[in-house]
């Protein structure tokens, strides 16, 4: 059953989760009753072994974290922060982000995926060339989208999902860049603020099939999954204004170092539900027990996120490779992503 559960959700790819396992016993002639000694005994060391190493996080923590990693994973996808075009700007990009202990896997309070493609266009394309103070050669307009289904059986293993993102964001170029070192061997790139709206939902439910499937009991004595199976399923969405501050260094022409720092107002929730039944048979004959388990939550994510990001572009000839971190600040919250654009 241990495996039961964790296989299910660790195909998310985490589970986290405070799960109440019921265990009811038929013991025929080992004692007759379930209180009885010889049954106790092995009900406890199954009940035991099942539990061992479930994470101990709580759906409903677990649904917070959900809800908040779900709107990092695309924080540095929908707007740019290394570059500027005079024209226009398309790059596509995917990321991830987990709240929590990254060297502790089981105890990962929410894990987000993020992909998208963004379109961004200069506004000096524009036949008038200021509204009020605002320089439209500074301003840069971006949109990006991404909606992904997925229905995928593999073995015993059956996932089914739902991805989409929407998002539009504004740049503006707040300071002047200037080359310290001629012929892009040393650029700074300027100080420019960026503001949007994003919108972000994820949809999972894996089943999983465990007939078969062994766990071992003190004594060499094992016990045995019948028809038994587990069901993961969760619901997230994010609504998040991001307000953001970013400079870049371009060094070499092949090298551009950017980074800055984002306070970011979110809305969202996350329900989180995690089931389980199924019939395991002892080695003797005469014992069996019907297991199950039930458990559902949500969570809300947190209103407000301070964050620092970072990162390096590699300037290849007609395209730009970029690889883009977030750090929350004062929560356990991380995030990465790569893109590739291009620009004129």
């Amino acid at each position: 059953m241990k495996k039961l559960l964790m296989s299910a959700a660790l195909a998310l790819p985490l589970a986290a989760n405070a799960i109440t396992i019921t265990v009811t016993p038929s013991c025929g002639d080992i004692g007759g009753t379930t209180s009885s000694g010889n049954c106790k005994t092995m009900t406890d060391e199954i009940t035991n072994s099942i539990n061992e190493d479930l994470p101990s996080v709580s759906l409903g923590a677990y649904g917070t974290g959900m809800a908040n990693s779900n709107s990092f994973a695309y924080k540095g996808l929908d707007s740019d922060y290394s570059d500027k075009f005079t024209y226009f700007m398309v790059k596509g990009g995917a990321g991830a982000a987990v709240q929590g202990d990254m060297d502790d896997a089981e105890s990962a309070e929410g894990i987000g995926i993020g992909a998208a493609v963004t379109a961004g266009i200069n506004l000096d394309l524009l036949p008038i060339d200021k509204i009020g103070p605002v320089e439209l050669n500074k301003m840069d307009l971006m949109v990006s989208l991404m909606s992904w289904d997925l229905d995928e059986t593999s073995e015993d293993t059956t996932i089914k999902g739902d991805l989409g993102h929407f998002s539009v964001m504004a740049r503006y170029q707040i300071m002047e860049g200037q080359d310290i070192v001629p012929g892009y061997m040393l650029e700074w790139g300027g100080v420019f603020l960026h503001t949007g709206f994003h919108r972000q939902s994820f949809e999972a439910k894996i089943t999983q099939s465990f007939e078969d499937e062994q766990v071992e009991i003190s004594g060499g004595q094992t016990a045995t999954f019948g028809d038994a199976s587990a069901t993961f399923s969760l619901e997230t969405a994010t609504n998040t204004i991001p307000v953001e501050v970013s400079t870049y260094l371009r060094a070499a022409y092949v090298f551009t170092f950017f980074g800055g720092a984002g306070f970011d107002i979110v809305s969202g929730s996350t329900d989180v539900d995690l089931g389980a039944s199924g019939r395991i048979d002892g080695d003797s004959s005469t014992y069996y027990a019907d297991i199950s388990a039930s458990e559902s939550d949500s969570g809300d994510a947190d209103a407000t996120n301070f964050r620092a990001f970072g990162g390096i572009q590699f300037n290849l000839p007609f395209v730009r490779v970029t690889t883009h971190f977030n750090k929350g600040l004062g929560n356990d919250l991380f995030g990465a992503n790569v893109a590739v654009k291009i620009l004129w």
